[in-house]
């Protein structure tokens, strides 16, 4: 896992750190400079810490910063197959354009000042390429443009043949181990609800999930008729001339999440600034979803998160405004029923989402109204059928390796009591735990399924400010079993 992004005093603390030595350095110090590489180092470190200056705590300071970025043109390039980093290339493009324009220069003038096509700088203004340590250096040197090294966020020597750049981030709750901890407490208690988020938490829950949810009847049942391609069309539309931002909460591991982007990639006007960021509570998940990202979406700027969606407001980089983007968040594998209380979510979570925001979520449907129980008992397709092996040995596994004396596991479903959103049925995963030594049995509810009313809950939601953009049925055959459903925030 790489490091989270540094904040700007950490960044000067470790610069004094890092670069501040003696007066006189040791010649062993000085031999190193005869490497080309270094000494362009110690000349960006310089025009570094002279732009951090007003330009009256020192005299001449125009004059300093212009002969610092004309030794920089003097000095010979380095390795042309070395790349700087870590820098923000969405941030260079726009502030090389702005510079650029500011200036007066057309890209055709900057392009034959640093030696390359008008083609290469059309395609770093518009982030569609990286540029090499040495036409960064030359574009650093033009005093035309007046691009100060923080613009970049290059960090001198540390930057040097690197390849650092931030992909991951800790959430401010995450914690496994104390997790593994509560579950073992909760399992070793007479009955409890478990958690939804601790049936993943441990690694060998994630990998029986990834088993369940990779099963040929998984993937028929739940994935195979998905409707991705329309709606990207329908988000692209709505995305417009924007770039696009994206949220996949609780992403599990991540295929869902990835086909649809793949399908608005073709999409989108803006395809290559497209940017996800991965949240999910497990660990394993998540770098499950993280690897697969990489392999079918290698070009995609794809960051993790490891943590709860719950603590989504505190979470700066998920919320918030975002100047020329358009954020999407999406909550897919029917990870909705993961919510005790769906509507004060939207409501009172989310309120942290920004005026436009969409929403992306998928439920199932309800077959009868909620208040029919006894109909709903008897012709439910969910309350007939057994649970598979691979669930049991999901949902009993965690039971096995959790709770002490714990001699035998039944998982039974029962009808879920009435509450929450309007028009909404659920079904529980009840686990009965017969104990060794005559102790009593323990009860738990380890799983939850829910069918709602679109119609009655996308209602709810329009009244917490959540207006329906689309919503598109599906399921196998003829039958509309499921649900995509894309809200706006107004």
């Amino acid at each position: 896992m790489k490091a989270p992004p540094t904040t700007s005093d950490e960044h000067q603390a470790m610069y004094e750190a890092e670069h501040l030595g003696p007066q006189s350095p040791p010649p062993a110090a000085l031999e190193g400079l005869a490497d080309p590489t270094l000494v362009q180092a110690k000349l960006v470190e310089a025009l570094h810490a002279l732009q951090r200056l007003r330009p009256d705590q020192i005299q001449n300071h125009d004059r300093a910063v212009r002969a610092l970025q004309e030794a920089l043109t003097i000095v010979g390039d380095s390795d042309e197959r070395e790349l700087l980093g870590p820098i923000d290339w969405r941030k260079f493009g726009e502030r090389l354009r702005v510079r650029r324009t500011a200036s007066g220069m057309s890209q055709e003038t900057l392009a034959e000042k640093v030696g390359v096509t008008a083609t290469t700088i059309r395609a770093l203004e518009l982030h569609k390429r990286t540029a090499r340590r040495g036409l960064m250096l030359k574009l650093l040197a033009l005093p035309d443009l007046n691009l100060r090294v923080s613009d970049i966020e290059l960090s001198a020597e540390r930057s040097a043949g690197s390849r650092w750049t931030p992909t991951s981030w800790l959430g401010p709750t995450y914690d496994p181990v104390g997790m593994i901890t509560e579950l073992a407490h909760t399992l070793n208690s007479p009955s409890a609800q478990l958690e939804q988020t601790y049936v993943y938490i441990d690694t060998q829950s994630a990998k029986d999930w990834l088993t369940t949810c990779s099963s040929p009847e998984y993937e028929a049942a739940f994935r195979a008729n998905v409707p991705l391609e329309q709606m990207a069309r329908r988000i692209a539309e709505t995305v417009g001339e924007r770039a696009l931002s994206v949220t996949a909460l609780g992403c599990g591991d991540g295929k869902i999440e990835a086909n649809l982007i793949s399908s608005l990639q073709q999409q989108l006007r803006l395809p290559a600034q497209t940017e996800v960021f991965l949240i999910d509570i497990s660990h394993a998940l998540l770098n499950a979803a993280y690897r697969h990202f990489r392999e079918t979406l290698p070009l995609l700027t794809t960051y993790t998160v490891h943590g709860n969606f719950l603590d989504l407001p505190r979470l700066p980089m998920l919320v918030g405004a975002l100047r020329g983007r358009q954020r999407l968040h999406m909550m897919l594998g029917y990870t909705l029923v993961n919510l005790n209380d769906e509507l004060r979510y939207f409501r009172d979570t989310l309120s942290c989402c920004a005026m436009g925001d969409l929403f992306l979520f998928d439920v199932s449907i309800a077959q009868f109204p909620a208040t029919e129980r006894e109909k709903i008992r008897s012709k439910d397709p969910t309350m007939q059928g057994r649970f598979t092996p691979a669930y049991e040995n999901w949902l009993g596994g965690i039971i096995h390796r959790y709770c002490k004396g714990v001699d035998d596991v039944k998982l039974t479903k029962e009808l879920a009591p009435l509450g929450g959103v309007p028009g909404s049925y659920g079904f529980d995963a009840i686990a009965t735990v017969k104990m060794r030594d005559r102790q009593p049995d323990r009860r738990f509810l380890m799983w939850r399924i829910r069918r709602y009313d679109p119609k009655l809950l996308t209602d709810c939601l329009a009244e917490l400010g959540w207006k329906l953009v689309e919503r598109i049925d599906y399921g196998r055959g003829n039958q509309k079993t499921m649900a995509l459903l894309l809200l706006q925030k107004q």
